[in-house]
């Protein structure tokens, strides 16, 4: 597969993850699962918006089940910018 082809599959995988992100109701935990590779996740989380124009869309989380903590996480205030840290996490 070419590298287009991933980029583009890669930004329809978020696209569908931030969607389901804000479908999720009012009361419940903001994060959905993108990948799982052995004993870590790469997660979506809700991002804390403070009403400010610059406020991110939201949250990827690489998450390590063996020690039950974050690794590495970022907030995306872009699509492009989600795109780049699930390949970033994926590839660790």
């Amino acid at each position: 597969m070419c590298k287009a082809s991933e980029d583009e599959l890669s930004k329809l995988r978020i696209i569908r993850a931030y969607t389901r992100l804000l479908c999720i109701p009012q009361g419940s935990i903001k994060m959905v699962l993108l990948a799982r590779i052995g004993s870590y996740e790469v997660r979506m989380l809700k991002a804390l918006r403070d009403g400010a124009a610059d406020a991110p869309l939201f949250s990827m989380e690489l998450f390590d089940h063996d020690a039950q903590s974050p690794v590495r996480s970022c907030d995306c205030h872009h699509i492009d910018e989600g795109v780049a840290a699930l390949e970033e996490f994926i590839s660790r």
